[in-house]
């Protein structure tokens, strides 16, 4: 198929593109200048296109933050910029199937553990409800094409490539300063997480597969703030153990269900959560 990138140059994909490539898909990368230029100049590029990935949208250096420009900013790169891309793909004769990259910031505070894709989405953030509307736009075209449509819900994505705020990336960055890494509060809040490439792959696969509504996807377990830390630590074979520092946030668990992941895309993360945490390393060790 060729399949349309929005956000090829960002984290998640410069994953995706190459993993695409390797599936046999031709992609056709969608610059922000065009995405900026407006729907007339989006349809005339997406004209041909057989699928869509849709990864670009605005994150917010803190996105559990409430700031009034970030409300301006996620409302426009998530929710308008969403609205925007499927208008401009409404004429594309031969779209078969479109895949966009949501968050699991739009669930809120877990009501229960491990979280499902049925549980109720309320959004603390804005960052949060901007993804979420963009869901409901995605969810709606597909409803009106009667195209399948696909809503990937991602915790922290990690690997090369990194820049967000996370608890893995933070520390991460601190251990290749060579600094131990600090942990809030007691780390035994539990979080969940990807590995890039194969969120990339699970990309892939929603394409292939067809799939239609909203999947998680994330580690299956979900690991301890301190579990992290210490692997960390190990991987990075510093001497020092994780810092302990006072709470600045209420513990909270986060860990997504992904058995639709598993049944619907037949996907489940492969890399080990050491062999990630060391190409993490490896690239900002060596300026990333």
């Amino acid at each position: 198929m060729k399949v349309a990138v929005t956000g090829a140059s960002g984290h998640l994909g410069g994953f995706c593109v190459p993993a695409l490539q390797a599936a046999g898909h031709e992609t056709l990368v969608v610059p922000r200048e065009v995405r900026q230029a407006g729907v007339p100049s989006l349809r005339t590029a997406l004209a041909g296109v057989e699928a869509v990935v849709h990864l670009a949208g605005h994150i917010p250096e803190d996105t559990a933050r409430l700031d009034p420009d970030d409300a301006e900013a996620t409302l426009r790169g998530n929710a308008a910029g969403t609205a925007a891309l499927l208008e401009a793909l409404a004429t594309a004769r031969h779209l078969r199937a479109v895949v966009y990259a949501s968050s699991f910031e739009v669930y809120g505070l877990p009501l229960a553990l491990p979280i499902r894709e049925d549980h109720p989405t309320r959004p603390l953030s804005f960052y949060g409800a901007a993804k979420l509307a963009g869901e409901h736009f995605v969810r709606l075209f597909g409803a009106a094409r009667g195209l399948p449509c696909c809503n990937l819900r991602l915790p922290a994505v990690y690997g090369p490539g990194a820049r967000l705020r996370s608890a893995i990336s933070n520390f991460i960055r601190d251990a290749a300063a060579g600094r131990p890494p600090e942990i809030h509060g007691s780390g035994e809040d539990r979080r969940d997480l990807v590995y890039a490439k194969d969120a990339a792959d699970a990309v892939v696969r929603a394409l292939a597969t067809g799939a239609r509504g909203e999947i998680n996807l994330g580690s299956g377990t979900g690991y301890r703030v301190a579990e992290l830390a210490e692997a960390v630590c190990r991987v990075a074979r510093l001497a020092a153990p994780p810092a302990r520092l006072p709470s600045r946030k209420p513990a909270r668990d986060y860990v997504l269900d992904i058995t639709r992941a598993k049944q619907e895309l037949g996907w489940e993360p492969r890399t080990r959560l050491d062999a990630g945490i060391a190409a993490q390393l490896a690239w900002v060790r060596a300026g990333g």
